[in-house]
């Protein structure tokens, strides 16, 4: 069974998995520059383009700008904005909407089966393989 929450309305629908995106800045950081941009000009679009997403806005003095988006699976993800500008702040933002709060898995094989060859994987160079093994016997 998925963990992700679907609902299905008969034609189908997509909810997105972040649920709260918290904006954390420095008033007076060097850092936080890029952060402060973004809350002036580009997070009412952000606010505006994704309803189901609560945005909170909070204070850290002293330290450095972040993002922290929390999923509906309850996982959290914490990226550092620090001495980003407003675009690169923008482009993070909307990588934490589309992402599913999964943690990435290390996939160690590319394929699997339940009756693995003996032979080895097919390679397209295989046939010129076989064609010289021929030709060298004779």
């Amino acid at each position: 069974m998925s963990r992700f929450v679907s609902v299905k309305n008969g034609f189908g629908r997509y909810v997105r998995q972040l649920k709260r995106l918290t904006l954390q800045y420095c008033e007076h950081g060097g850092s936080s520059r890029g952060m402060r941009k973004y809350l002036e000009k580009e997070v009412n679009e952000f606010i505006a383009s994704s309803p189901e997403v609560a945005v909170y806005v909070r204070e850290r003095p002293g330290r450095h700008p972040r993002l922290v988006g929390e999923f509906l699976n309850g996982n959290s993800r914490v990226v550092s904005t620090r001495n980003f500008d407003a675009k690169q702040i923008r482009k993070q933002v909307n990588a934490l909407r589309d992402m599913s709060g999964e943690k990435s898995v290390k996939l160690n094989k590319w394929w699997h089966t339940d009756k693995p060859s003996i032979q080895g994987t097919w390679t397209p160079f295989l046939r010129e393989k076989q064609q010289q093994k021929k030709n060298n016997q004779f």
